[in-house]
């Protein structure tokens, strides 16, 4: 029965993150495509990834709740992190901090090296990064906190390094099926005190893309959120709604969002006598819709599925869904990135999407996974991109 159930949290977490991650392990959880990228994972492409870290007492995505600590970098020491093979290098592009950036959570609160206090330089090889702290007493674990605009604002502050992000300013291209890599830290003996790996496959062609994001509300962490048995992310104050940032494809036309996307839970699915086709009967909370007609309402045998949803919730819980808000006119569908943040809209291109959760009669982890069809036009095809957000009923 146990090893049952570490196989099935071994498969769900690679459904969490998204079917091109390989294996990985030591400090290493996943590699993933970057959160405002459409195809940093895509053969031939710029690489744009992100490394999810985990420790023996928090792996998985465990490691990213605000009350476990990161990692740190010991009095003398650095973090290595080398591309080890499958990424090609443009030797024009120096390896600084435009380059990577460390990262305290997800949606991503940027750890920048100016303000938490290190540097980053190449390596001993042309594909290794070295983050070296500028202060003798090197990066403590608890001074380790965001300067986001919004983290300030987060019930429970996420602290230490949880994620490192490669390809703000992109210097690698990936190349070949995969890619592995490797983030080494160091004591100020020059010892090895942490260590781990871990490989992507890369992508043949662009897919849709679904990513945590947290351009609506200032960067404040929407991840991790915690609420009582009935209340409503988004509603209850001091609550965010889930956010997402969605991607078609990137072609040459720039990244194209996924605009007029919305949620129907299988609860409101039931109510209008939808049956989920066959295919799909892995979405247990949901399916994803994209209006095909432009009224802003989601209507389940008209509008086009793009997606679904995979419930995750504590035994016996009843009651808990996810769902798009509703209008006067409508469903709150998907929006270009533009209307929440201007200067986001214009970098990063993409669509936003807000959803509310409604929690559960049950206390716990709650964790909805949201995954697009890798080919939408097709209902047959195997799951893409996917993201699962964790809510804690308490």
């Amino acid at each position: 029965m146990k090893l049952s159930i570490r196989i099935l949290s071994a498969a769900f977490l690679l459904a969490v993150i998204g079917n091109t991650s390989l294996r990985a392990d030591g400090m290493v959880n996943v590699v993933v495509n970057s959160p405002i990228f459409a195809n940093g994972t895509v053969r031939d492409i710029r690489s744009g990834i992100n490394i999810y870290l985990q420790r023996r007492d928090a792996m998985g995505l465990d490691f990213l709740d605000p009350k476990v600590p990161g990692y740190g970098i010991p009095p003398g020491g650095r973090l290595e992190v080398e591309l080890v093979n499958g990424f090609q290098r443009d030797p024009s592009i120096p390896l600084g901090q435009p380059t990577i950036l460390l990262v305290a959570g997800t949606p991503q609160q940027g750890l920048p090296g100016r303000a938490v206090g290190y540097t980053v330089s190449e390596g001993k090889t042309p594909s290794t990064f070295v983050i070296t702290p500028t202060i003798q007493s090197g990066l403590e674990v608890a001074k380790i906190v965001s300067n986001a605009p919004g983290a300030s604002h987060d019930p429970i502050r996420q602290y230490g390094i949880k994620i490192i992000h490669i390809g703000m300013t992109m210097a690698f291209v990936n190349r070949g099926e995969k890619g592995r890599v490797e983030v080494r830290i160091f004591d100020g003996d020059g010892k090895v005190v942490k260590r781990g790996m871990g490989e992507i496959a890369f992508l043949p062609a662009p897919q849709p893309q679904i990513f945590p994001t947290n351009i609506p509300h200032g960067k404040r962490n929407h991840n991790w959120q915690r609420l009582k048995p009935g209340q409503i992310l988004g509603r209850t104050e001091g609550t965010l709604p889930l956010a997402f940032l969605l991607f078609a494809r990137n072609d040459a036309f720039g990244n194209q969002g996924l605009h007029g996307v919305g949620v129907l839970s299988s609860r409101e699915l039931s109510v209008l006598n939808y049956k989920i086709p066959k295919t799909l009967k892995r979405f247990t909370g949901g399916l994803i819709f994209q209006d095909a007609n432009g009224d802003g309402l989601i209507e389940p045998g008209q509008d086009r599925i793009v997606g679904g949803i995979i419930d995750q919730a504590p035994a016996g819980a009843k009651g808990h869904e996810v769902r798009t808000p509703l209008l006067k006119n409508g469903h709150h569908l998907s929006q270009s990135t533009k209307t929440y943040n201007e200067r986001a809209g214009a970098k990063l291109g993409g669509a936003i999407l807000l959803l509310e959760f409604v929690a559960g009669d049950k206390k716990g982890i709650y964790r909805p996974t949201f995954a697009l069809l890798s080919n939408p036009d097709d209902l047959a095809s195997p799951d893409g991109s996917s993201y699962a957000y964790t809510i804690v009923v308490e």
